[in-house]
């Protein structure tokens, strides 16, 4: 009887087909796995949700966020993978430019459309909810064309209800005048501006006086703003919920510091008080537009950062571009507004300045 036992002769013919027959099946097995890996990173990667673009021949996705906190955690503001096209200029010539998402959201163009009707209608309460139905779905990328749309449409109805006696109990009290009070004091109380309470209640802008015993219709807001550098915009929030969007001009060279920051003093006509000393409002030279709104440092912002501000420009098309010495540029229209909205330097709205 031959005994059992392993042969380990290599050399024979049988082991080498046994051997080769095993390598074919390592290999199959391997590209198989390769494969499927492949195809669960591709899936999971997909731009469902988000929103696809070009970085100098690499594609990036950017996720939206629509709250204050989620924009500045997200990575649609992050320099590294916002989608821009840059020139092989200087920096300081170079344009940034979203490269557009012209996809279809079939659903949420058709509540865009009734939010248009409504606005027509002058229902701006309505228009603003329908918006907010759009953005808090977060099925529509910010750089979509209906993301544009919305935002500017919302920010038309916004300014509407705050700049008029449009009734709107959501954020609006009705305030009857006592004894000694005064525009500022009231305006104040409310965390607003004099020109909005003069706006809202159909005065004139150089009237100042206020009646005993009548009542005013003031929007109580609660102010928050972001900038983001890379995307050359001005969020606004209103207690936490975006309120209108402006597109901004920043510094050259990289001049514009990120940070922390708060609102000081406010001034129209401002004198400009460049390195070579002062230049007065109305001076071909003077650069600051027709509004100024100081930015001081607050929290872990480095207090060595002095002279920045959000100021109106008479370069229109400075707007988009890092032309600045590092301030934020406005078109004066925009910083006009932004300034009316906005209380006094003894109610500071908090700036948060971003990449």
């Amino acid at each position: 009887m031959t005994p059992v036992g392993y042969n380990f002769n290599a050399n024979k013919s049988s082991y080498r087909a046994k051997d080769h027959g095993g390598k074919q099946r390592r290999i199959i097995i391997f590209t198989t796995l390769t494969i499927a890996l492949l195809a669960i990173l591709y899936f999971w990667t997909s731009d469902s949700g988000k929103e696809k673009a070009t970085v100098k021949g690499k594609e990036k996705y950017v996720s939206l966020s629509p709250t204050p906190d989620q924009f500045k955690n997200s990575s649609i503001l992050n320099t590294k993978k916002t989608a821009v096209v840059e020139t092989e200029k200087k920096e300081e010539e170079e344009e940034y430019k979203l490269i557009p998402d012209t996809r279809s959201f079939p659903k949420m163009e058709a509540v865009f459309n009734k939010a248009k009707s409504a606005y027509v209608q002058e229902d701006y309460a309505m228009t603003r909810k329908l918006c907010y139905q759009i953005l808090d779905s977060r099925k529509v990328p910010d750089g979509n064309v209906l993301w544009q749309k919305t935002v500017k449409l919302l920010g038309e109805a916004n300014t509407q209800i705050l700049f008029s006696d449009y009734p709107f109990p959501e954020k609006k009290i009705n305030y009857h005048i006592q004894s000694n009070d005064g525009l500022r004091k009231i305006a104040m109380k409310h965390n607003t501006s004099v020109e909005t309470v003069q706006r809202s209640n159909n005065m004139k802008l150089t009237d100042f006086n206020v009646q005993l015993g009548k009542t005013f219709n003031i929007y109580v807001g609660k102010w928050e703003i972001l900038i983001s550098k890379s995307r050359r915009k001005l969020y606004l929030f209103d207690d936490k919920k975006l309120f209108k969007v402006y597109s901004i001009g920043i510094g050259k060279q990289d001049r514009t510091p990120t940070g922390i920051f708060k609102t000081g003093g406010k001034r129209k006509k401002p004198d400009w008080y460049s390195p070579t000393g002062k230049i007065p409002y109305g001076n071909p030279k003077n650069v600051l537009g027709t509004r100024w709104i100081r930015l001081i440092p607050n929290g872990k912002t480095s207090r060595a950062i002095s002279g920045l501000g959000i100021h109106g420009t008479w370069v229109p098309e400075s707007i988009g571009k890092a032309e600045s010495n590092g301030c934020l540029r406005l078109l004066n229209k925009d910083v006009e507004e932004l300034f009316a909205i906005l209380p006094n330097e003894r109610k500071p709205v908090p700036v948060t300045i971003i990449k």
